[in-house]
C-alpha cells in the first residue's frame, strides 16, 4: 500500500487535522490508520465494504445493527454514534449515514483518536514531542493488528508530509524550494506571485493568508503541515 497526499478525502483529513493542532508526525499516522482502514482507498466506507454483494446481509445481521461501522475508522454501536453525534452536534443516531460524509468522518477519525474515543488511548500517549511509537499506537484504534504495518505506512505519510526539496522555509531564505513556495502558494491563492525564489515580505504575506484559510498555525513558516496542503493541490488538476 503506498501513500499519496492527493487521493481521496486526504486533503480533508489534513485540514482537520491541522485545526486540531496535530503535529506532523501526529497527522501521518492519523493518515496511516485512515488508509489501512479504508483499503488504501482515503474515502469513509462501510463495515464489510470487502464483501461486495453480501456485505449487506452481513451487516444487518450483526447485534449492533444499524449502527455498524462507517467512516475512515469503525464508529460501532449506538452508544458511540450518541457520543460522536453529541461531540461534533450532529444527530448520528436519526441517520447513522451522515458519518459517511467526509467531514464527519474526518472529525471522527481525528478527534477519536485524540481523545480516545475508540479503546480508551488517546494519540498523545503514544505520539508527542518526547518522540514517536508508531507501533504501540495502534492501540488507539485495535490492539495491535496489523500494527507494524500501519506503523511503516505512518513512516511513509510523514516522510511524505516532509519531502527533501521542501524542507522549513522562512522570510530571508532563497533558492529552488522558495520558488517552488512560491508557485505553490499563487495557485492555492488563486492571485500571482513572482517565483523569483527570494522568500521576502510577500511571500510571507501570502504564506500567512494562505494558512489563515486553512485553518493552520499563521506562522508565515512553510513547515511539514503548510507544505502537505500546498502539495495537495498543488498535485490535483483542475
Amino acid at each position: 500500500m503506498t501513500v499519496d497526499l492527493t487521493r481521496g478525502e486526504t486533503g480533508r483529513v489534513l485540514s482537520v487535522a491541522a485545526e486540531a493542532g496535530l503535529s506532523a508526525p501526529q497527522t501521518a499516522y492519523v493518515l496511516a490508520t485512515a488508509c489501512w482502514e479504508t483499503a488504501g482507498t482515503m474515502r469513509p466506507v462501510r463495515e464489510a465494504f470487502y464483501l461486495g454483494a453480501r456485505a449487506g446481509a452481513y451487516r444487518d445481521g450483526l447485534r449492533y445493527a444499524p449502527w455498524y461501522g462507517r467512516g475512515f475508522v469503525q464508529l460501532t454501536w449506538r452508544a458511540n454514534y450518541l457520543r460522536a453525534g453529541e461531540a461534533l452536534g450532529v444527530d448520528l443516531l436519526a441517520d447513522p449515514d451522515r458519518a459517511l460524509e467526509p467531514d464527519i468522518a474526518a472529525r471522527v477519525l481525528v478527534r477519536g483518536m485524540t481523545e480516545g474515543w475508540f479503546t480508551g488511548r488517546r494519540l498523545g500517549q503514544f505520539i508527542s514531542a518526547g518522540g514517536s511509537d508508531f507501533t504501540e499506537a495502534r492501540r488507539i484504534v485495535n490492539g495491535l493488528d496489523c500494527a507494524d504495518r500501519i506503523a511503516a505506512l505512518a513512516d511513509d505519510y510523514e516522510a511524505a508530509l516532509t519531502p527533501l526539496d521542501t524542507a522549513l522555509l522562512r522570510r530571508g531564505m532563497q533558492g529552488a524550494p522558495v520558488a517552488r513556495l512560491q508557485r505553490a502558494l499563487a495557485r492555492g491563492l488563486g492571485q500571482a506571485l513572482t517565483d523569483d525564489g527570494r522568500f521576502g515580505a510577500l511571500t510571507e504575506a501570502a504564506l500567512r493568508a494562505f494558512q489563515r484559510a486553512r485553518g493552520l498555525t499563521e506562522d508565515g513558516i512553510a513547515g511539514p503541515l503548510s507544505w502537505a496542503m500546498l502539495i495537495t493541490e498543488e498535485e490535483i488538476p483542475e
